[in-house]
């Protein structure tokens, strides 16, 4: 599983008729380790995620299982929207990790 932000949308007129009615979100990998990262990984969403938005999203037969057909063509998937993150900024080892966290948290206005 691994933490990511929600940088756009992926729009598709042709696909296998198992991926029909399915949203497909561009998510930026939050970095754990400090390392530059230009990854984006393609996932399927079904709970509703937004641009700007982070998420948790799960691989292979978890993110199937999510989404509820093990059948079907993808290989990551949305399993949770974060609501907020919590982290140490002493024992973080990602100034992208507390980034997110502290911008998260402003949204929830201290909840």
């Amino acid at each position: 599983m691994f933490l990511g932000k929600v940088v756009g949308t992926v729009w598709s007129t042709k696909k296998t008729p198992d991926l029909e009615g399915v949203k497909f979100l561009i998510v930026h990998p939050i970095d754990l380790d400090k390392e530059p990262t230009r990854n984006i990984v393609v996932v399927a969403d079904r709970l509703g995620a937004g641009v700007g938005e982070v998420v948790m999203c799960a691989y292979g037969k978890a993110a199937r299982t999510a989404i509820g057909n093990q059948e079907m063509a993808i290989e990551a998937a949305v399993v949770g929207i974060v609501d907020r993150v919590d982290v140490q900024d002493g024992d973080a080892r990602s100034d992208e990790l507390i980034e997110t966290s502290r911008e998260l948290r402003g949204r929830d206005n201290g909840r």
